[in-house]
């Protein structure tokens, strides 16, 4: 099954990134992910594709803008954006040239398009920009495409 992610870049403290690992874990054996499809963002997106990793599942990343790797403000964040990034086992980026909300949105949307399931690390609130995790959830939910929500402060799941 190929599965795609969408969720919050800030996702709390390392209990919370902890339980959410768990969580990630659960799903790869409960729906058999065969592969991953995410776009590398900091947060939800990097902490799926470390787990996918970790279990030997490749991954596509789907990059929004030629330009994405400037979006990646913190030293740290952009070593470990190129490492997954390098690890992807198929790469398609989207022919923007820069970083806008419509490329994130255009991302979120190829992630669910791709996508048999779609896991969604996300607090329930509409998204703040275009292109927000809210956002892409509702896309999913307009091609009735099946959610596992992930609510990482409440640390619930359900299916949607």
């Amino acid at each position: 099954m190929k599965v795609g992610m969408t969720g919050h870049q800030q996702l709390g403290g390392e209990e919370t990134i902890a339980w959410l690992s768990a969580m990630l874990e659960t799903c790869i054996e409960q729906y058999h992910i065969e592969q991953g499809i995410t776009s590398l963002a900091i947060g939800a997106d990097q902490l799926y594709a470390e787990v996918l990793k970790r279990n030997h599942i490749s991954y596509l990343a789907v990059i929004p803008s030629a330009d994405y790797a400037v979006t990646f403000q913190d030293h740290h964040d952009l070593e470990r954006y190129q490492q997954y990034l390098r690890a992807a086992g198929e790469i398609i980026q989207l022919p923007f040239s820069k970083g806008s909300e419509q490329a994130y949105y255009e991302a979120g949307k190829q992630v669910v398009d791709l996508s048999d399931l779609l896991l969604a690390v996300w607090n329930g609130l509409p998204a703040k920009g275009l292109g927000g995790t809210g956002d892409i959830v509702q896309y999913a939910l307009s091609l009735k495409k099946q959610i596992i929500h992930i609510h990482p402060f409440e640390r619930q799941i359900t299916v949607l």
